[in-house]
């Protein structure tokens, strides 16, 4: 048995190693906040770490010596790529819905996954096994597994893109500001894990018309080796629980009339949460309240507190901001924040403020809301519009 351990393998060894204790880690601190996306992005490390274990054991001569002692190892389930897709799903809902809980109905994700390990050691235990996996229906029975994998994987992807940026509108209707409730770098671990997928499809089909052997697929499970040492570190510092009410945010936007893409087509009459007459009534009222009163000085200020403030309920006060200022609640909240700036920027009692300083005088709470929030509202980054305004050009930060 060749137990020579190349640069190629130690690469893999080191990414399996650190998944795998990272993922214990994950572990521990889910078990320590009750926080179940935690589990998810464990199971998902401890999976991907196992998809490189067939290859790893490839370079070791493992493949080799258990033929020699008369077993093959060829369809032993190191891994399980159907566990990817709905790992991922639920690892997004997790995060984005603070109240989220296990299911039964969340199990059925995994009868796939399932049905995989079922076949694959019913096979690997028979004492035919190489003869089935080189007969007609052996290569059947592989190819259909390639072929289920990428419809079925990339359903999920699809659906966690969805939730990821329906969660992204859901926030903006109740926060002004959203923070690290944006959770941007899971739009990137999203497309980082859509890029992989493409990468695995391309090597998949030349594989078709090319034998690559374990050494050919190598680059693919570096690339695997990449995404997982990726997810381990964003993982572990970014996952946080949630305090987002997903489903009540849910109820509250089409309570508020607001158009949800995955909404069903009704055709009977919606009972809207104001009247038009109530709304051409209450849009002055508020216009003149966030004015005298600024509560948007406020860094903590939602849609609750500010209907609260000004005697409707949430769905009331959601249906007004929109179909009354064209806006949802965080623009609406931080057009009077972003004026608040402008304003700074001109007053002489302001002056010795940096760009930043003025931008939490006026109800932001980071740096990363407040450029997003003045882009999104200007078209131009803050430093941009105050420097083309005949403004003296400010840093954005006092470093």
């Amino acid at each position: 048995m060749n137990y020579d351990i190349n640069l190629r393998s130690l690469l893999l060894l080191i990414a399996m190693l650190q998944g795998l204790v990272v993922a214990g880690l994950l572990l521990a601190r889910g078990l320590r906040r009750r926080q179940q996306a935690d589990f998810f992005l464990t199971a998902l490390l401890f999976f991907l770490a196992c998809s490189l274990i067939e290859h790893f054991i490839g370079f070791l001569g493992v493949y080799d010596y258990a033929r020699e002692q008369g077993h093959d190892l060829t369809f032993f389930p190191f891994d399980n790529p159907f566990v990817f897709g709905p790992l991922t799903l639920l690892y997004v809902r997790a995060l984005t819905d603070g109240q989220y809980s296990w299911t039964r109905r969340d199990g059925w994700h995994f009868v796939l996954p399932l049905l995989y390990y079922i076949i694959h050691f019913t096979v690997w235990a028979l004492p035919t096994t190489d003869a089935i996996l080189t007969s007609t229906p052996g290569h059947i029975l592989q190819l259909s597994f390639i072929i289920l994998f990428y419809p079925v994987t990339g359903w999920y992807v699809w659906q966690s893109f969805w939730r990821f940026y329906h969660y992204r509108q859901l926030i903006e209707q109740e926060y002004a500001n959203t923070g690290r409730m944006t959770l941007d770098w899971l739009r990137i671990f999203l497309v980082a894990l859509s890029a992989y997928l493409v990468f695995d499809l391309i090597f998949t089909v030349i594989a078709q018309w090319n034998n690559f052997w374990y050494t050919g697929w190598y680059w693919l499970n570096l690339t695997r080796a990449l995404l997982l040492y990726y997810i381990s570190v964003t993982g572990w510092a970014f996952a946080q629980k949630s305090s987002v009410q997903y489903y009540a945010l849910e109820k509250r936007a089409v309570d508020a009339g607001q158009v949800l893409s995955d909404a069903p087509v009704n055709t009977a009459p919606v009972k809207l949460a104001l009247s038009p007459e109530a709304v051409a009534l209450r849009r002055p009222q508020l216009a003149a309240f966030m004015e005298d009163q600024k509560p948007w000085l406020d860094p903590e200020l939602t849609l609750s507190q500010l209907a609260e403030l000004v005697g409707l309920n949430a769905s009331q006060l959601s249906f007004l901001v929109n179909n009354g200022f064209g806006q949802n609640f965080n623009d609406f909240v931080n057009t009077y924040r972003v004026a608040a700036v402008k304003t700074k920027l001109g007053a002489p009692d302001f002056q010795h403020l940096t760009l930043l300083g003025m931008a939490f005088e006026s109800g932001f709470n980071s740096k990363a809301t407040f450029n997003r929030a003045f882009k999104k509202l200007t078209g131009q980054a803050p430093s941009v519009w105050s420097a083309q305004s005949g403004f003296e050009q400010r840093q954005i930060s006092n470093d």
